[in-house]
């Protein structure tokens, strides 16, 4: 098993006793599955940008989502766990800006991540 598969399953863990659950529910599930997706096709400041929004897009989906996703990427980021999400927002709006080559190392490795999160999702889910 290689080092980022069991990171990843660290990742998982951490966010399984953030929430006070033992396993991975369905729409833990989806949420991490989504993910994925998003950090492939609109980028990593767009995730964290997700997580920071303040306005009417609430509902269920985003209260399912904001948190598996805060959490995950600031374990990934390797970001205190008490960061808020506007702080993770600007930690990234600054590699974005200033160390460029370090926000796109950080997005690879998100994205390359996000695979051992969906499968360590997907083996810690209570279905």
């Amino acid at each position: 098993m290689s080092a980022m598969s069991l990171k990843a399953y660290d990742h998982i863990q951490g966010y399984l006793a953030d929430r006070h659950q033992t396993t991975i529910n369905q729409e833990d599930l989806n949420a991490i599955l989504r993910l994925s997706q998003h950090l492939r096709i609109f980028g990593l400041l767009s995730a964290v940008g997700y997580i920071n929004q303040q306005n009417a897009q609430g509902g269920q989906v985003r209260e399912r989502t904001v948190p598996a996703w805060k959490s995950l990427l600031i374990q990934q980021l390797g970001l205190n766990p008490d960061f808020t999400q506007r702080a993770l927002m600007d930690h990234v709006i600054e590699l974005q800006r200033n160390q460029p080559a370090q926000y796109l190392a950080q997005w690879r490795q998100a994205m390359v991540m996000s695979k051992h999160w969906n499968f360590w999702a997907r083996a810690c889910a209570n279905d």
